[in-house]
């Protein structure tokens, strides 16, 4: 006799699991490693960083902690950080000219740098560019509204050259110049070899391909100096850019501002980390596509919010589980999967002693879907940002700007424009993804799917 069947709500909403690298079932050897981190770095995090919250190993003989614990990523990233520098490597390669760019300096450069910039990109300061910004987007809904049905495209492709001309209203107004630095300093460094993390000597580093990804961009330093000497102009009044706001910076103490070659450093780090909102975005309609109760119930908001029109600084404010869908995002695919320090002195974290030396690693990809963090972490919901389950997580849990005095100076910018970018196209269109494409993340600097994403576009 056969056996009855039984229908449950689970039997036609299967939880849809994100794209994701399959993780090594044990720890990869140094040559495994290698290899493997060197095509995506994602695809090393083998099974057991996602089980346990501090892990020591060692690859070529060198102590390496992967810490995962909040308590610890809290003394690494915050209470502790002055000891736990950017590796050599790293830091070489965004050391534009003279060294003290935000992702280069460390120690008081650091903080004097962060304390001049903070305000030519706090709340106040974006919000002056918030119209602009949603005249661009209005543009972009409207070239995608001209594209033929059934034709496919890379949305990630899409909204890059929009991001790239709201990125430019920020840094120089309408001036057009600066469109190619970004573009070219928002896929920086570019690729990477071995020879990029070998200690090199000084007159071989230029074999590296990062000390190559470095000559380019200070190709644009006659670029920045013409565009400082405008916006520097005797008895003129400074645009209201980005660049003419870091012109005039003066401390409030001293009343001394940053050195030429420092204000160089600081805009090419700024043009280096301008296109983090690309990737979440991009993501963004990734997840939509495949979690159509999620879709539905953000297009909701989105009417119930804006009927139609566009958003206002007040509506964006309003858009509480259009941000929770943005949150869960960048949980699942952070902008900046990886950080690499070396400990400068020995040091106690979470229990474990950790040697001068030790090369520490926090990976935000493994932090965020760690399974002693978070209930169900592969999966997409985005209800747990809801105000009410925020005692869920502790605050070292949850990172996609990072955290401490390192936290990227360009967050509320970066939020500002993938909520405009979100409001005014979800309105509009509804992305489908391209069947049989695979979608693959990959990432070492960055977090960005493999090959793009590939949509067609149907009109609400």
């Amino acid at each position: 006799m056969r056996a009855a069947l039984t229908i449950t709500a689970e039997t036609f909403e299967r939880p849809t699991v994100p794209s994701a690298p399959p993780r090594p079932a044990r720890p990869l050897s140094t040559w495994q490693l290698m290899r493997i981190a060197f095509a995506n770095t994602l695809a090393a995090c083998d099974a057991e960083l996602f089980e346990e919250l501090v892990i020591k190993r060692r690859y070529l003989w060198h102590p390496v902690f992967i810490i995962s614990d909040p308590d610890g990523i809290r003394r690494i990233l915050q209470d502790n950080c002055d000891n736990y520098p950017r590796l050599e490597q790293i830091r070489r390669v965004f050391a534009f000219s003279s060294g003290s760019g935000m992702l280069c300096a460390e120690g008081e450069t650091s903080r004097q740098h962060r304390r001049l910039l903070n305000p030519t990109l706090d709340h106040r300061a974006i919000l002056t560019a918030l119209p602009r910004l949603l005249e661009l987007a209005e543009e972009l809904a409207r070239l995608i509204s001209e594209i033929p049905p059934g034709q496919e495209i890379d949305i990630g492709a899409m909204l890059e050259h929009w991001l790239v001309a709201a990125n430019r209203y920020v840094f120089a107004g309408e001036d057009r110049q600066i469109e190619p630095l970004l573009h070219r300093l928002g896929r920086f460094p570019g690729k990477y070899s071995l020879l990029d993390f070998v200690p090199l000597p000084g007159p071989l580093r230029h074999l590296a391909r990062f000390s190559r990804s470095r000559r380019e961009a200070q190709e644009f330093v006659p670029l920045l100096d013409r565009l400082f000497a405008e916006r520097r102009g005797d008895g003129a009044n400074p645009p209201a850019d980005l660049l003419g706001r870091l012109a005039q910076l003066r401390d409030r103490s001293s009343g001394e501002g940053l050195s030429h070659a420092e204000l160089r450093d600081e805009v090419l780090t700024l043009a280096s980390t301008a296109a983090t909102p690309l990737r979440p975005l991009t993501w963004v309609w990734y997840l939509l596509a495949e979690h159509p109760a999620v879709e539905t119930k953000l297009l909701a908001e989105l009417d119930r919010v804006l009927g139609g029109r566009i958003p206002t600084v007040d509506d964006l404010a309003r858009l509480d589980y259009t941000r929770m869908v943005l949150d869960e995002t960048m949980r699942l695919y952070p902008p900046l999967p990886i950080m690499l320090r070396s400990a400068a002195a020995k040091d106690v974290v979470c229990g474990r002693r950790v040697p001068r030396g030790a090369v520490v690693a926090i990976l935000p990809w493994v932090v965020h879907r760690h399974r002693k963090l978070w209930r169900d972490p592969d999966l997409f919901d985005p209800e747990r940002f809801a105000p009410e389950r925020a005692a869920e997580r502790s605050r070292y849990a949850y990172f996609p700007y990072s955290v401490g005095p390192h936290v990227c100076i360009g967050a509320s910018l970066a939020t500002m424009q993938m909520l405009t970018a979100v409001a005014i196209l979800a309105q509009r269109f509804r992305f489908r993804l391209v069947p049989d494409h695979p979608v693959e993340p990959t990432a070492w600097t960055n977090l960005r799917p493999k090959g793009g994403i590939r949509v067609t576009v149907e009109r609400r």
